[in-house]
């Protein structure tokens, strides 16, 4: 009866043996797998550690993080006689991609005003009061920065060049918005008293 209970013994442990052995390869075989499907679905964007191009050969645009600066202090202007309210107070941020811009931006800072202060006098209350207003001088105040910020970055030769170059087109931006690298102005108080 003993030699009997040590060979149900010893053939129970060479079936625990195969038996964890299979269950081994089986959970490492599933994990290659897993793995190559894995690899296989999200590699199929990256061209093995090559440059992303499009159709034409060119390399993908990747953006950059969007900075934002606030242009302080406020501006406060005057309304005119006659007007229902007597000024104007806005801040103002604006948003780019653009660190070098961020610089000229600061650097030109006293033009910037100057020209936003100039640009928010001229309005009347009437043209304010409603959103499509407010939306105007919002794409205004873009232009007018982009215009600055694009002239400070190329320098005052190249700007002599491009004036009259732009002279031609002059009549198709004042329809529509200068390219720059500021992407938006964003008003971030806005109070008409």
């Amino acid at each position: 009866m003993a030699d009997e209970e040590l060979e149900l013994d010893v053939n129970q442990a060479k079936g625990n043996k195969t038996t964890t052995i299979l269950l081994i390869v089986l959970i490492v075989l599933v994990l290659v797998m897993g793995g190559v499907g894995a690899w296989l679905f999200l590699g199929k964007d990256s061209g093995g550690g090559e440059e992303s191009s499009d159709v034409d050969g060119k390399a993908e645009n990747v953006l950059k993080p969007l900075h934002y600066l606030s242009l302080v202090p406020e501006f406060v202007v005057n309304f005119g006689p006659g007007s229902k309210v007597r000024y104007l107070q806005v801040d103002l941020q604006v948003s780019t991609r653009d660190e070098n811009a961020l610089v000229t931006i600061n650097t030109y800072r006293p033009v910037l005003r100057n020209d936003i202060l100039v640009l928010l006098s001229g309005l009347s209350f009437d043209e304010l009061s409603q959103r499509g207003g407010k939306e105007a001088l919002q794409a205004s105040l873009l232009n007018t920065i982009n215009k600055i910020v694009v002239d400070a970055m190329q320098g005052e030769k190249n700007k002599e060049k491009n004036e009259k170059q732009n002279n031609a087109t002059n009549d198709k931006q004042k329809a529509g918005e200068i390219a720059g690298p500021v992407e938006n102005v964003y008003f971030t108080s806005f109070i008409m008293q």
